[in-house]
């Protein structure tokens, strides 16, 4: 008996069910939800014509495939003025106030005139950084109908490079940064992750990790020392004759500079004292 061939099941793209979005300043309701955008015909004129945004489009498949799970990720979420974007959808996102739910509402829209809803299958996911201030002006209705969940550093990620733990030398790092300026400026480990040479972590030290810290300790060079060492931060070198000609405006115990090293033995001993 011959076997019976099985096509094989397309196996469904995670693209269909999810779509991305960062947030800005400039970002609004008309591309968020939806809105007239200009469309030239073939004989040259402009006519406005309603156009959906991204979160109405997902909507819009969500509700027609209830078998499924449908995700809309939205980066900087506290970037962009919230009560602009959502307008009133922010009520409809509640668990309670979705479609099919026990106090399901609808809304007709503003520029389209169509009623519109929520589907419970649409789950919505916003990222942000707490170091960021703005996080302070985040609209107090967007915090009600979303669950927070705090993602620190996790050392456990790192590997050592020639003898530096990275580890330990992130731990230390953020341990210092913590009792300086608080737990929300931690730097996160995405910063050393899959560093396995000592020209990569010096590329990551120099042109990431150092710049954010100097950023952080603006022009406050002593506790930029106490947090990465004096083989990092030293008095800055200023020859006599400069010195002579500034007088007393000169100032030796306020001029400090990074010190910058080679990807070096020199360098992974400078990190080690962190350590």
């Amino acid at each position: 008996m011959d076997e019976l061939e099985h096509p094989e099941e397309s196996q469904p793209d995670i693209s269909d069910y999810l779509r991305f979005v960062t947030f800005h300043q400039s970002f609004a309701y008309e591309e968020f939800v939806e809105g007239l955008k200009p469309v030239t015909t073939d004989d040259g004129q402009v006519l406005y014509r309603v156009e959906n945004g991204i979160f109405k489009e997902l909507c819009h498949r969500a509700q027609n495939d209830p078998d499924h799970k449908y995700l809309l990720v939205i980066d900087e979420i506290n970037r962009a003025n919230i009560a602009k974007v959502f307008g009133e959808l922010i009520t409809l996102i509640e668990d309670d106030k979705r479609l099919d739910e026990e106090h399901e509402i609808t809304v007709q829209l503003p520029y389209s005139k169509e009623t519109f809803g929520v589907p419970e299958n649409l789950l919505i996911l916003g990222t942000m950084n707490t170091a960021d201030r703005s996080i302070a002006l985040l609209d107090i209705a967007l915090r009600r109908r979303f669950t927070f969940v705090e993602q620190m550093p996790d050392p456990s990620l790192l590997k050592s490079v020639d003898g530096v733990d990275l580890s330990a030398l992130l731990d230390q790092l953020n341990r210092r940064i913590t009792a300086l300026l608080g737990r929300d400026y931690q730097i996160g480990h995405s910063y050393l992750m899959g560093i396995e040479t000592v020209e990569a972590l010096h590329f990551a030290w120099y042109r990431q990790i150092m710049p954010l810290l100097q950023e952080y300790f603006y022009n406050d060079w002593e506790r930029l020392k106490a947090v990465v060492g004096d083989r990092f931060v030293r008095p800055a070198a200023i020859d006599e004759s400069t010195q002579k000609a500034l007088g007393d405006f000169y100032d030796p115990e306020s001029q400090y500079e990074v010190r910058s090293y080679s990807p070096n033995q020199e360098f992974l001993d400078a990190l080690m004292v962190i350590m």
